[in-house]
């Protein structure tokens, strides 16, 4: 008889590897999305400074915490998160900005970028739900709602 090889969980290591490299993938995605957050907020100019100023600063500081949440569960499941930027834009989809000032061109960025992060949320979910792992439910489920908030109320500021 053989017996499947279970990580300290009770969640089957095998099934498990995927969602510890979409985890990464993930946080390659937080990582370079806060980065640009922050050069956003830095640079933006024109009438729109204030509120976009402020919106940037609040959406970096959650985005802290969302870089938190996902290298911690890396590690939870027995991974061991990348914690060095050049390995984070090498696994990342969500592409470096700089010296963006227009607050219609950050705006947008925003916005794509969120509508990425949700696709790979989502994706994330079915594969944590496969491998029967709760947490990275949870941990998705979280995200998901956040970003299709955030997603719905860019979209009213963009009309």
């Amino acid at each position: 008889m053989s017996t499947t090889e279970k990580n300290n969980l009770g969640l089957e290591v095998a099934a498990i590897q995927p969602v510890i490299v979409s985890l990464g993938e993930l946080l390659a995605n937080y990582q370079v999305f806060y980065t640009n957050l922050r050069g956003l907020h830095w640079n933006i100019q024109g009438d729109k400074f204030y509120e976009l100023h402020e919106l940037y600063e609040e959406y970096y500081n959650e985005m802290a915490e969302k870089i938190d949440e996902a290298a911690e569960r890396i590690v939870i499941l027995g991974g061991t998160p990348t914690n060095n930027f050049s390995d984070y834009l090498k696994l990342a989809t969500v592409k470096e900005i700089s010296s963006v000032s227009d607050w219609s061109k950050g705006v947008d960025n925003v916005f794509t970028t969120l509508q990425t992060l949700l696709a790979q949320l989502r994706a994330l979910h079915a594969q944590a739900i496969k491998a029967g792992d709760h947490g990275t439910v949870s941990l998705a489920n979280h995200g998901i709602k956040s970003f299709e908030k955030k997603i719905w109320m860019l979209s009213a500021y963009l009309k």
